[in-house]
């Protein structure tokens, strides 16, 4: 995978990772990402920084893609997601626009039952994609058929957005504490617990095509829809 162009604090990865099926069981993990908690966005630039670097399946491009994550309290994540791609592939502008058919660049959340429960396929996990307009694609529910799109309101709580530049494009979000609790009937987030993620990096466009993840996934379809090869997220 790309190097992530030599970011500082870059967390380092956990073994070979020979076995993936049982990737954020507490025995078996692949990666693990430390969720720094903030009492501001403008904290959100010291949080470590994760490499959007496995690439599998199709690749016809391999873009350098990173990002970071922080707790803000009483408010959710902070997400912010960076590619160095030249003039990305933008079509859609419309909130749940299919922006996976434009390059576009994703974060996937997934938690337990009960708190420090790992997470199943089945379970309850939320997705959202953004392309370089700041249209984003987002649906939350258990497993992946029994799902829905953010309701307008809760759209507007993600307060979506992106940046052009002319060397990369970044993406950012805020994934609502309040929502997901209203999802999960409990708090999602408490000092030391855990939850899971995957960050991605794709375009299913056949000419520029490819498919790179933060947590590798077991599969041998393309499918970013499998908690189960989520990265465990710990906050401290």
């Amino acid at each position: 995978g790309s190097s992530g162009g030599g970011e500082p604090g870059v967390q380092g990865r956990k073994s070979a990772r020979p076995h993936l099926a049982s990737a954020n069981t507490k025995e078996g993990f692949a990666v693990e990402y430390q969720v720094h908690t903030i009492g501001t966005r403008a904290e959100l630039p010291a949080c470590p920084v994760f490499l959007i670097d496995h690439f599998q399946w199709t690749c016809r491009r391999r873009p350098a893609a990173w990002g970071r994550m922080g707790y803000l309290r009483d408010t959710g994540l902070c997400v912010e997601l960076v590619c160095e791609e030249r003039d990305p592939l933008r079509v859609y502008h419309n909130p749940q626009d299919p922006v996976c058919r434009d390059s576009a660049l994703e974060a996937f959340f997934a938690f337990g039952d009960l708190p420090g429960e790992p997470v199943r396929n089945d379970g309850f996990y939320c997705n959202f994609e953004l392309n370089a307009n700041g249209a984003m694609y987002a649906k939350l529910g258990r497993g992946r058929k029994n799902r829905r799109p953010l309701t307008p309101e809760e759209y507007a709580l993600c307060a979506p957005r992106a940046q052009l530049g002319a060397q990369s494009w970044s993406a950012e979000l805020t994934v609502s504490e309040a929502l997901l609790a209203s999802q999960l009937g409990r708090a999602p987030f408490s000092p030391g617990g855990q939850f899971f993620c995957n960050f991605y990096k794709i375009s299913e466009s056949p000419d520029i095509e490819h498919y790179a993840s933060f947590s590798p996934v077991d599969s041998e379809k393309p499918n970013f829809h499998l908690p189960e090869c989520f990265a465990r997220a710990v906050l401290i």
